[in-house]
């Protein structure tokens, strides 16, 4: 009997789907994979990495702050490099050691805490008193000037001209609830009290008509949002008024799963909740996860380490990654990173013991221009006397972990990376009927390198996939002749090279046979 031929084309342009049976989703989804993002409709392995700064000695790297503090007569680029017990100031081939007095040692990532006011970097690990660096290396960091004594804070983020301290420990009590704020700061200052009077912004507020510590803060335009474990206030700025500050419950069911949950992307915040993930301007919240990726990241997160799980924006890209250990790890291991424009999730990303990452300029290949290390002579060296080193840099995204090594994410160093995408159980709009591929025409890039292709098939979802032989995909051809047969068709491409490739889809040639 003669079958009709077809050629049956797969375009997953819209991310992975984890969560559901693959015979139930949509054929613009991938089903499973690993090592690939999602751009322009493309599913493209990953970048590359390179080991940055590799003067760097904090062992483990527990939190990360990049930040253009002044430092004489010009702008510098400082990453702020935090461990247990010692705070490190990278700049190109420069590392300078700026702990100050001697600190509490912590245990976890999460129990650090950092942002910015004025440029300003402050800080604190829950443990001391939070500090402050005001960007010469010579000097180190330093108490926050009036915090009160014998307290500390476990969250601290800055907001209009104030910082704001969370989840405070005095010498007399324990106030999960409380939030303090400082009185304004003056330009290029930090704030000079935090105790409230007349004749100051400074003041506090008990945050008392939900359980649980106040986790983070995340600004939003015009308004702080607090965020609980399962629940959200909203701060806001009272000009002229006596009170200073407002706030008020946006939200009693939704907040922040952990102190490194919620990122600011421009905007919005995207926030990891207790089992959902959303972007929300704090009135309106969006799903992002449910249906798709959501029981997998909850299933996978390793339930004594949860609260290491962190959150960072890669602004270039576009991208959200959501950083966690799976069972049996304490550092983030595995990643999920979100596209916001696409609206696309990337299957797992593997990670190595992975703690915190930011966002910055990355110049340490530059060279130094400290006056000690500069080589040329004063008449023929036309650099300027302690000029920041920017070269032609561009803001990346760099990371830490349980080692000395800091590491720039999606470079161009050629890397071997393993990665690979599926899309199990094809349909073809007729489940009950049988398949027989012949061919696969795979859609690539200009540049894929060699790829590996195979074709599976299956009579019933509780059966296992029974697989053709690999086989090599070597450029410049573009398909490679398989046989496959039965009801649910799947199909994967990997590469395992220095090639970066990308695939918009597949052909499968074949035939549409009986009701077998």
């Amino acid at each position: 009997m003669s079958y009709p031929k077809k050629t049956l084309k797969v375009r997953p342009t819209r991310g992975v789907v984890l969560d559901l049976p693959a015979n139930e989703v949509a054929p613009d989804f991938y089903t499973q994979g690993r090592n690939v993002g999602f751009r322009n409709g493309f599913a493209e392995r990953i970048g590359g990495r390179r080991n940055a700064y590799t003067q760097n000695d904090v062992n483990p790297v527990f939190h990360l702050r990049n930040v253009r503090a002044p430092g004489g007569v010009t702008e510098s680029n400082f990453w702020i490099v935090f461990g247990t017990a010692s705070i490190k100031a990278l700049e190109t081939s420069n590392k300078s050691t700026i702990t100050g007095a001697a600190l509490t040692p912590v245990t976890s990532p999460w129990q650090w805490s950092s942002t910015l006011l004025n440029n300003i970097p402050a800080f604190t690990n829950g443990e001391d008193a939070p500090r402050y660096w005001a960007g010469d290396v010579g000097t180190p960091a330093a108490a926050l000037p009036g915090w009160p004594a014998g307290t500390v804070c476990k969250s601290i983020v800055a907001f209009k001209f104030h910082l704001f301290a969370l989840d405070i420990d005095s010498p007399t009590s324990h106030l999960e609830s409380q939030i303090m704020w400082s009185d304004a700061a003056a330009a290029g200052a930090v704030p000079a009290t935090w105790t409230a009077a007349v004749t100051n912004q400074a003041g506090s507020a008990i945050l008392a008509d939900t359980s649980g510590p106040c986790m983070c803060g995340v600004p939003l335009q015009d308004t702080l949002l607090v965020f609980k474990r399962s629940s959200t206030y909203a701060v806001s700025y009272l000009e002229g008024n006596p009170r200073i500050f407002s706030v008020r419950l946006l939200d009693g069911a939704r907040g922040a799963l952990t102190r490194h949950a919620a990122v600011d992307v421009g905007g919005k915040v995207f926030l990891v909740a207790d089992g959902e993930i959303y972007l929300t301007d704090g009135v309106n919240w969006q799903p992002l996860a449910g249906g798709r990726v959501r029981d997998y990241l909850f299933g996978q997160l390793d339930q004594a380490s949860y609260e290491n799980l962190f959150v960072m924006f890669d602004r270039a890209k576009g991208e959200v990654w959501v950083c966690y250990p799976t069972t049996g790890n304490t550092y983030c291991n595995e990643a999920l990173v979100y596209e916001l424009a696409a609206d696309a999730w990337s299957p797992p990303r593997d990670l190595v013991a992975m703690t915190c990452g930011d966002v910055g300029i990355i110049n340490d290949t530059a060279p130094s221009e400290a006056w000690d290390v500069d080589a040329g002579t004063w008449d023929s060296d036309a650099s300027a006397w302690n000029a920041a080193n920017f070269s032609l840099a561009v803001e990346q995204l760099m990371t830490g972990g349980n080692s000395a090594a800091l590491y720039v994410e999606n470079d161009a160093t050629a890397t071997a990376v393993a990665a690979n995408v599926f899309r199990h159980d094809l349909t073809f709009g007729a489940p009950e009927r049988m398949k027989c591929i012949r061919r696969i025409h795979v859609r690539t890039d200009e540049t894929p390198g060699t790829l590996y292709v195979r074709v599976g098939a299956r009579n019933s979802i509780t059966a296992p996939i029974a697989w053709d032989t690999e086989r090599a995909l070597i450029p410049p051809a573009s398909f490679v002749n398989v046989r496959a047969q039965g009801r649910f068709i799947s199909y994967e491409v990997r590469g395992q090279d220095t090639d970066v490739w990308g695939t918009s889809g597949c052909d499968l040639e074949g035939d549409l046979r009986g009701y077998v």
